[in-house]
């Protein structure tokens, strides 16, 4: 398997895909495997995209979880540090202090949410894609005419 070749026609299609839409990005990764790999090269080709894109969507899905990230860690920190605050707010001599740091910890928290959304977005958006290429490409090979034995 040429993996270089395999992740440049998938970038490919992503990038058209995310600017121009479905139907231009299928026609350009088809006029692209068939230029590039043109014979009976394609089927294996094909076949070679299938077996990337599951991979790279196997891949995605352990990323997606927050678990498995730099999510929690920070989350701990988050929930360490507004502890601290609460204790701090309790004092009657550091209360502005412990107001100012659960403020900064609320901040915080709100940008961990954020970033975590958009990452979960951002990874359901390309495993779609990545789907799509599977599709396409297991269709695509399906629809060759088998070569003579």
């Amino acid at each position: 398997m040429d993996v270089e070749a395999v992740d440049e026609a998938m970038e490919r299609y992503i990038s058209e895909r995310l600017e121009k839409g479905k139907k231009p990005a299928v026609e350009r990764f088809l006029a692209y495997v068939y230029m590039k790999h043109g014979g009976e090269d394609v089927r294996r080709f094909l076949h070679d995209v299938a077996k990337m894109a599951a991979y790279y969507i196997d891949y995605l899905k352990v990323a997606e979880n927050p678990l498995k990230g730099p999510e929690l860690p920070w989350f701990a920190a988050i929930v360490a540090i507004a502890v601290f605050s609460g204790y701090l707010i309790g004092i009657d001599d550091y209360r502005i202090l412990g107001e100012v740091v659960l403020a900064g910890t609320l901040v915080n928290g709100w940008a961990l949410i954020r970033a975590t959304v958009r990452k979960w977005r951002e990874i359901g958006r390309l495993i779609e894609v990545y789907r799509e290429i599977a599709e396409l490409a297991t269709r695509e090979e399906e629809a060759l005419p088998s070569s003579p034995a």
